[in-house]
This record gives structure tokens, sequence and C-alpha cells, in this order.
């Protein structure tokens, strides 16, 4: 009896069974395009500029949403400019944060090296504080949980930002405080726990005292998250200085100047948070326990997002099969490519409430509580349990932004014609009609070497007419035949 089990079990093998560690995530399809800049995208107005680089409004043509795009010319640009440009792409590529700017393609032409990503509509956070000269501390706590979840989820992967200000932190419409991105990674670096630090990066208001000192670790952006929330209450750095010496020589002595009368209506709970974010580095809170300080619990209270959006996300996510991982890939290039900016706020929103601690990922535990809350008590935890088995494709034991959004998408979106035709394009890299196993293998691969027999076999399981290529008839139906 054991021994027929084991041999019908090899004989149902797919050739996906050997893919089982690999790993699909918006990282994936950051793709270094192999076409024109020009073909893909209508160059617009120019949003800023700097020595080495430009970042301008872009149209994508096939879709005519708006992207920004950041475009480094080759003869400008030193060579340790270059490969900080790199490492910026790196690290950009392994985030997956609501929060965080998301980057779409790389171009690198002879001269140019071109960056679409999203469009954030309303303009810096430093803008909005020069323009507003008040906040209230509702708003201020909502901005701050934003930055700590932000700063929680990238230094959990490792990675520590360098250059927390408000410049760095763009609001996605005009006069929206609920919904920032964290961008500019330019100054990013990785850290393994336990190590630290050295060279003074940042600007000189927003540096930490141990970066002064040349060793540090990812506390330094907790530490410029305490001057930012400083400037929100006050509107005035706590560090200031007619240069950055001197400015840089107040940080190390620690003279915050409380002096401006407006601290007397601030609350002893922002001042206690203040406090616990503006010290030396072994007392400083960590980016997870500001998101629990008292201030932040009180004042950030999530949108009211009305019952039935809650209901839609988790009637798909009960709905989520994860069948193949061809399907996967797809799924997540549509998840994070083609939905619509309405539909992707929406689901946004849902996610970051159910995300009740703020570290950018959904746990087991948040999910029962808001499942119970919409779909009721019956069988909720046998259904989350089988969520948590669909949608954590990674098997990290968390639902990730990206595992949720594709989830959570409508069949509609999923099946739309024109999103299934800009996917097929993505893998179809030589604009052939057909998806070979070379081009499957290059778009997916990444660092996992997989023999390229598994590849051609992933291509003969839905490769119908027998040609050894995946057209868009079959491709369509990978997606279609499982609603």
């Amino acid at each position: 009896m054991g021994c027929c089990a084991t041999q019908k079990s090899k004989k149902t093998l797919s050739p996906e069974s050997k893919l089982i560690t690999l790993h699909i995530d918006p990282g994936t399809f950051v793709l270094t395009s192999e076409k024109r800049f020009q073909e893909v995208y209508i160059l617009k107005s120019i949003v800023s500029a700097s020595h080495y680089y430009e970042v301008r409004t872009a149209i994508h043509r096939e879709t005519n949403e708006e992207r920004s795009v950041k475009i480094f010319r080759k003869d400008l640009t030193p060579k340790i400019e270059y490969e900080k440009l790199k490492l910026e792409i790196a690290i950009t590529k392994t985030i997956d944060h609501p929060n965080i700017i998301k980057f779409f393609e790389v171009f690198e032409e002879p001269t140019k090296v071109y960056i679409s990503m999203e469009k954030c509509k309303g303009g810096e956070l430093f803008e909005e504080i020069l323009k507003r000269k008040h906040f209230s501390e509702q708003q201020v706590a909502k901005i701050m949980k934003e930055i700590f979840s932000s700063l929680a989820y990238i230094h959990e992967q490792g990675i520590v930002h360098r250059d927390l200000k408000p410049e760095n932190i763009l609001l996605e419409d005009k006069g929206d405080l609920i919904n920032i991105k964290l961008i500019n990674f330019s100054t990013a670096t990785f850290i393994i726990q336990g190590e630290f630090l050295k060279g003074l990066i940042g600007t000189a208001y927003y540096i930490a005292p141990e970066v002064i000192s040349n060793k540090y670790n990812e506390k330094c952006d907790i530490w410029s998250a305490g001057v930012v929330i400083f400037m929100l209450l006050s509107f005035y750095p706590p560090f200031d200085g007619n240069s950055d010496k001197e400015i840089l020589q107040k940080v190390q002595h620690g003279s915050i100047n409380y002096n401006n009368p407006i601290w007397s209506s601030i609350s002893n709970q922002a001042k206690d948070l203040i406090s616990k974010l503006l010290c030396p580095e072994d007392q400083r809170l960590s980016a997870s326990q500001a998101l629990s300080h008292p201030f932040i619990i009180e004042n950030a209270h999530t949108s009211d997002l009305g019952q039935q959006n809650l209901v839609y996300a988790f009637q798909n996510l009960k709905n989520f099969r994860n069948s193949s991982k061809l399907r996967d890939a797809i799924q997540t290039f549509i998840a994070t490519h083609c939905i619509s900016a309405h539909d992707s706020k929406i689901l946004k929103e849902v996610f970051k409430t159910i995300d009740t601690n703020g570290d950018g990922k959904l746990s087991k535990e948040e999910l029962l509580t808001h499942y119970k809350n919409v779909m009721g008590d019956i069988h909720a935890e046998e259904e989350v349990n089988q969520i948590m088995n669909e949608v954590d494709t990674d098997n990290n034991g968390f639902i990730n932004y990206t595992e949720f959004l594709k989830a959570s998408i409508s069949q509609k979106t999923l099946a739309s014609s024109e999103n299934l035709r800009r996917a097929f394009d993505m893998f179809d890299i030589d604009n052939s009609g057909s998806i070979s196993a070379a081009e499957l293998k290059k778009v997916l691969q990444g660092g996992n070497n997989t023999n390229d027999h598994v590849w051609k076999q992933i291509i003969k399981s839905f490769d119908q007419n027998g040609d050894g290529e995946i057209d868009l008839r079959e491709f369509e139906e990978i997606i279609t035949r499982s609603l």
C-alpha cells in the first residue's frame, strides 16, 4: 500500500512542484526593459532637478496612467553615484509596503537611465508644512504612524534609509495626510543585525548624534523621525544653526530648543514620544515600539472605510486559490502594474485597517479579529486558516502587501483582456506573439538555478496546440479557466 501511494504521488507531481522555492514578489517585475523609454512613455513636465538627475512626470502610453520618472545622464553621473543608483534599485525592488514608493521599470539607454515609479500628486510633506503652519495632534499622529510603519518594515528587512526628512516624504494626493510615501533610497543601505554603519550621510537637521560619531545602526532613522514630529508640532527644527557645522555641534550636545511658547499647548503624550526618539541610541524606541506609544494609539485612528469594502476584500481573500506559480506570477503583475488608482487606494485602506500593529504585514491574529467582526464567528478560524494557506505564497507566516492585493482584486480586474494582454506582453520579451521557455525563465528565475527542462515542462503544461510556446489565448486561459 505504502509503495503504491509513493509511486502514484510521483506520477502526479507537476513541473511547477520543482519551483517550490521560486519567490514571486513585486521586485520580480521591476525589469530592465528591452524597449526604449519613449516607446513606452510620453515625457511631460520637470518636477525637480539635481546635478546628476531630474524627475519628470510621464504618461504610460498603454494605460494613460501618470508616473514619475527619474532620469540620470550617464555623462554627468560619477561612477560612485552610478553604483548608488544600482543599490537604490536593488533595495527598492525588495520592498513591499503601502507607504513606500514603488518602482515599475528601469530603462538603460546609451546616454541615460530612466526609472519609472508611482506618481504622488500631493507634493512633499515639507511643502505642506510651509503651507499649513498648523497640524492637529491627530494629523501629526496619523502621519507619524505611516512613517513608523515604513521604518518598522524596512528595519525588519535589514534596510536603513539614512536620509529621512519631510522632503523625502510625499503625499499621494493634495492635502491627503493619511496616505504618504517614503521615497529616495539613494543613501539607503543594508545592515546586518548587531553590526554598525560608518559615514556621515544625511541632512544636517535630521542627523543622529551617533552618525556624527561614525558608529550607528537603524536607530538613526528613528532620531530623524523624532526631528520630523518635532517640526510637525512646532514648525521649527529642534537643532538649528547658521551652518551645518553649527547644527551638528548642537545635535552632539543634545541641546533641544523648547523655548517657543507653542510647547505649552502641546500634549504631554506628544512630548513624551519626542523625548523617547531624540535621546541616546541605547534608550531610543524602535519603530515598532513607537507604533505602540499612547500618542500614536490614541490619536491615529484609521479612517472609516465602510463595511462593504471590508466584506468585498474578505470575500475575495476567501475565494483565492494559489493553483500554480505561473498563475501567481500573472496575478502579481496585474496587482502591481494594472490595478486602477481608485481600486488600489480602497484596498490599501483595507490593508491598513486590518494591519492593527502597523508593521506592514498581516498576521493570522489580525485577520481573524477583523474577519470575525465583518463575516461573523461561524467557521471564522477555519476560513482564516484557509486564507493564510492560499494567500501567504512565500510561506513566511504573514500576508504581505502584494499578496493581499493580488488575492483581493476583483475577478473582473483579473480577467480583463486588457490586463491579461499587458501581462502577456511583459513575458513576451521579443514581441513574437508567444512566450518561450527562455522568456519565462528570464522573467521569473531571479537567483533561482532551475533547470531549463523545468521551464519547458511548464510551457508544455499550458501549451494546448503543442508548438512549444504559450500564445495569448493559452495565456489568458491560465487565469480564466480557474475563475
